[in-house]
């Protein structure tokens, strides 16, 4: 696969799946070729806009020979329903956060990746900006010193209608929970990218926006396996919105990520090292749909490099599954009332 075309196919025609179709189209040597959606109608439409075909049976879909790669876009509920019979069928994956909502989900995909050898990445996209990069280089080397304490803010603003006229989101079942799972799942992969393992997590979690089963506010407080304390906030529940912001403080330095900005990095060796001038735009604390097409494009170009290399992708299978673990951790202290401990799995140079 080193120098061939990467042919991909799309299963799922909800929001996300635009996002990935745009950005298979402008990676190169990437190109999509098929879709399928239980929604025959609703498949057809995506299909003749994208220029692909429209598959009438999943088993058809996933028996395609021109299907090399399927950018999984279903409800999170249904993702592992999809995703172990593709790998089953020797296709690799890159799964719509998150990778499931439940351990159990999470760990048949990964069995079944392991089995068939297929590769699956989780779309993480803030991993592969810029100066989400700069700053992970940044920890990595030291420059801000042993990491002491960390603050997520991730305050976002959903409509009523958002939640209304959805089938799945806000519910247990296909979304896994709410504000935390869905929106605030890409600042708590940059935390265990940026900080490594959890040690414990204590949590309050309410619903007091929207008519949900799920929670629409949520606070936790971190401790890492290093000693770093962090308190994480996540919601849909506040008006206007505001946009992401990571802020992360070392024994020699500190630094603020706003959404994929790094806005300062100061140390007490080199003063202030960011100007904040850089970042794509994000604006999807305000509209789901606010998210810059580059953000897909980087997840998708590295996906494909991936593939050609033999290596994982930047965010992989256990990344992902860390990712749920996490918050399932939080979903489960605060329904305790007590401190929970991730079952995540370790990774190599984690602190």
């Amino acid at each position: 696969m080193r120098d061939s075309v990467i042919r991909f196919g799309i299963l799922g025609c909800g929001l996300a799946a635009n996002f990935h179709a745009n950005a298979v189209k402008n990676t190169p040597g990437a190109v999509l070729t098929g879709v399928y959606d239980v929604d025959a109608q609703k498949c057809a439409a995506f299909a003749l806009s994208h220029a692909c075909r429209a598959y009438e049976s999943f088993s058809a879909f996933a028996d395609a020979g021109d299907i090399d790669a399927v950018c999984v876009c279903t409800p999170s509920g249904y993702h592992a329903e999809g995703a172990v019979p593709l790998l089953e069928h020797g296709k690799a994956l890159l799964i719509e956060k998150p990778i499931a909502v439940d351990p159990a989900q999470a760990k048949r995909i990964l069995a079944a990746a392991a089995q068939y050898k297929k590769p699956v990445g989780v779309v993480s996209q803030l991993r592969c900006c810029g100066d989400v990069k700069r700053l992970k280089a940044a920890v990595d080397a030291g420059v801000l010193g042993r990491a002491v304490s960390a603050q997520l803010s991730m305050l976002y603003h959903r409509t009523d209608a958002y939640y209304r006229d959805s089938s799945w989101h806000g519910t247990l079942t296909l979304d896994g929970g709410g504000a935390l799972i869905n929106q605030g799942i890409h600042g708590v992969d940059l935390l265990l990218w940026l900080l490594g393992e959890v040690r414990r997590v204590w949590a309050l979690t309410a619903t007091l926006r929207h008519e949900i089963e799920a929670e629409d506010t949520a606070a936790a407080l971190l401790e890492f396996k290093n000693g770093c304390l962090a308190t994480l906030s996540a919601a849909t529940s506040v008006w206007p919105g505001q946009p992401r912001r990571l802020t992360l403080c070392g024994t020699r330095g500190s630094a603020v990520l706003t959404e994929d900005r790094l806005t300062s990095l100061i140390t007490s060796h080199a003063g202030e090292l960011a100007d904040g001038s850089r970042g794509t735009g994000y604006l999807s604390h305000l509209d789901p749909g606010a998210i810059p097409p580059e953000a897909h494009e980087n997840v998708v170009r590295d996906f494909c490099e991936a593939l050609r290399e033999g290596r994982a992708p930047i965010s992989s299978a256990v990344d992902g599954y860390n990712a749920l673990m996490l918050i399932r951790a939080v979903y489960e202290a605060a329904a305790v009332g007590g401190p929970v401990s991730p079952d995540c799995i370790p990774k190599e140079g984690t602190q």
